[in-house]
């Protein structure tokens, strides 16, 4: 019998591009990223404390917010459009003619506030290396690079590169098209692209490597073993997550179809109407409105501090923002402010209930939040474990219950709309429609 050796020229070759475009993306993610940080400080601490403010004023959460607006708008002219839709899932097709107008599009929607995710703008950047680095989209070897690319470059906000592994490959195989024969000599060249690229992260040597912002639940206490507390009441808060979660996409979609008509008016009025739930909320509760606004990336840790009534007005309103944020037309991704509810609902959770505890419920929400955005279970339960891992393994066993639990509360909403498939990754509601000829 005939064996064919992995380690021919060909895959030698491939592995070696992907370790290039590892680096490659985690260079580039990085840079996008601290430019998007850096700028959302001028944005909303210097320019507020420079005309004498402490928090930013009313009138200026809705001129920024607007003027994002506005300039997604514009972005959207350049080739590419700005991208795909938050709706649409996860990209892996930004080619570099796209890539421009991508990033410009995501930047002004995170620099602005609306409240959407950095991780579309993240794969964009390393899927469009991947196709440089293939020189053809139709060449073999451009699916491999792209999602090495897209791996490496996420795994910049990540926070784990597990995760971000987990996440791009279950994307991969959940997404319609020809699958790989071979699905080793694709998972050798992307792990190796992920770990190349997460040394820009984390060093090497005596060097100390480049930190970004990323997702961190915080320290949330020891959780040393199960509660049966937090087993009855993290079915509810997994409930009420991918419940909240799926109205706020379900909301989306409809402010969508009146974008794909007025896209500038909706965009504007969508800035508006965000705008004015964040400065509401932060007169009726307190809180700032970077509760609100922005993905939830850099507020995760602050759940824990905030009180059952004002994190259920927060968790509201930042489903409100969320729906209008991708459903009004800005640019960006999905996965974080479903991540942040989920957690919000955990925290309700632990705070109404005697007995219940932060650690396990929140792990529990975490993951509901996820599968009821990604409709990708076990990336959802290896998000929820990672962020809360600290509090003990224990969390393990919520964070699984949150995301089964999670998933068939999505599927369940999704059978009740008719004639509607599941809104999963590979499902292709339009082919449901065509006629079945003999």
């Amino acid at each position: 019998m005939n064996t064919r050796s992995p380690l021919t020229r060909e895959n030698t070759s491939l592995l070696l591009q992907a370790i290039l475009v590892g680096v490659l993306a985690a260079i580039g993610a990085t840079a996008y990223s601290s430019l998007v940080h850096a700028v959302e400080h001028v944005v909303w601490d210097a320019a507020p404390q420079a005309f004498g403010a402490d928090d930013a004023p009313w009138w200026w959460v809705l001129l920024v917010l607007t003027s994002g607006g506005l300039a997604v708008w514009g972005a959207k002219k350049l080739p590419g459009h700005g991208g795909h839709h938050p709706l649409d899932g996860l990209a892996f097709d930004i080619t570099p003619r796209m890539l421009t107008s991508t990033l410009l599009a995501a930047f002004a929607s995170l620099v602005c506030g609306s409240v959407i995710g950095p991780e579309a703008p993240l794969l964009a950047i390393g899927t469009a290396i991947g196709f440089v680095l293939a020189r053809r989209s139709t060449d073999p070897r451009a699916r491999v690079l792209v999602i090495s690319g897209a791996s490496a470059a996420l795994g910049v906000v990540m926070g784990n590169p597990l995760v971000t592994v987990l996440l791009v490959l279950e994307a991969s195989i959940l997404m319609p098209g020809p699958k790989s024969k071979q699905p080793m000599t694709q998972l050798i060249p992307v792990l190796a692209a992920l770990g190349s690229g997460y040394l820009v992260r984390v060093g090497v040597d005596g060097w100390p490597g480049v930190s970004v912002p990323n997702l961190s639940a915080g320290d949330l206490g020891e959780y040393g073993s199960v509660d049966l507390v937090d087993v009855a009441v993290g079915f509810l808060v997994a409930v009420a997550a991918a419940g909240l979660v799926v109205a706020a996409t379900r909301s989306a979609s409809r402010v969508r179809a009146v974008a794909d008509r007025a896209p500038l008016a909706t965009i504007v009025g969508a800035a508006l109407l965000v705008g004015i739930i964040a400065v509401a909320t932060r007169a009726l509760t307190g809180q700032d409105v970077d509760m609100v606004l922005f993905s939830g990336q850099t507020t995760l840790a602050a759940i824990p501090e905030v009180g059952a009534g004002a994190l259920a007005v927060v968790a509201v309103a930042k489903a409100a923002g969320y729906a209008l944020s991708m459903g009004g037309g800005f640019r960006g991704g999905a996965i974080f402010p479903g991540v942040f509810l989920g957690m919000a609902v955990g925290g309700i959770g632990a705070a109404l209930v005697p007995g219940a505890t932060i650690p396990g419920l929140a792990a529990c929400g975490i993951a509901a939040g996820a599968a009821a955005t990604l409709g990708m279970p076990l990336t959802a339960t290896m998000l929820a474990v990672l962020l809360t891992i600290g509090s003990g393994p224990a969390v393990t066993v919520t964070a699984i219950l949150g995301a089964v639990v999670g998933l068939l509360m999505k599927l369940w909403l999704d059978a009740r709309r008719d004639g509607v498939l599941p809104d999963l990754p590979g499902v292709d509601e339009d082919a449901t429609r065509r006629p079945v000829t003999d």
